[in-house]
């Protein structure tokens, strides 16, 4: 299976896909291409095929070997903690999490005041230590994480933190990239399910020792 194709029209739409994918990546980031390892940018090509937006190529941020991380805890059997639904559907690994939706993430942002996707992030707090985090909506769920980590001495191996929108997204992002801690970020306002989903996806794949 490659790119999810099995059959040979299929895995010929998929190649001819990633062929053309390439292409693009390296003409928007020229010789900026050299300063990525294999694997980066075998995520920055998923990004851009699930996207069909090459910008991507620009807006990706990898800091402290978050691939590699990423594939020890999957192999490890590590938790991966996402902040919604629709991010949790689309992970193709059955240790993934969300809390958004309980009782008690309910009860917690009543009273606390704060938003569903936080109050969860502080639920899910015993298995983001150690684990995996993947915010591809929320930004105050990604922000809630780097709280955790600063305040509470949590540390999660990885944090894919792509959240989507003009509130707070692009602050939350640029305050996980500044911190010491693996992560995958985009830059500015883009973001959302399909990357934090693709990023995710690929990892997992890579830990498999399959292709992507």
């Amino acid at each position: 299976m490659f790119m999810g194709a099995i059959s040979r029209d299929g895995l010929d739409v998929a190649k001819r896909s990633r062929d053309i994918v390439r292409r693009k990546i390296r003409e928007v980031l020229g010789e900026e291409v050299e300063r990525y390892s294999e694997w980066e940018m075998r995520i920055i090509e998923r990004v851009v095929h699930a996207t069909a937006d090459v910008e991507y190529a620009k807006l990706l941020r990898f800091k402290n070997h978050p691939i590699e991380r990423g594939i020890e805890g999957i192999r490890e059997g590590c938790p991966i903690v996402v902040d919604v639904e629709m991010v949790k559907v689309g992970i193709r690994y059955g240790n993934t999490l969300s809390f958004i939706e309980e009782e008690r993430v309910y009860e917690i942002a009543r009273e606390e005041g704060i938003t569903r996707a936080a109050a969860a992030m502080r639920v899910a707090k015993p298995y983001i230590h150690g684990g995996i985090v993947v915010v591809g909506n929320a930004p105050t769920a990604l922000l809630e994480v780097v709280r955790l980590i600063e305040e509470e001495g949590i540390k999660p191996r990885l944090v894919i933190g792509v959240p989507v929108g003009f509130v707070k997204a692009s602050e939350s992002k640029d305050l996980l990239y500044s911190m010491d801690i693996p992560s995958i970020t985009t830059e500015g306002p883009k973001g959302g399910t399909p990357v934090a989903v693709s990023i995710t996806n690929g990892i997992v794949e890579l830990s498999r020792g399959r292709d992507i």
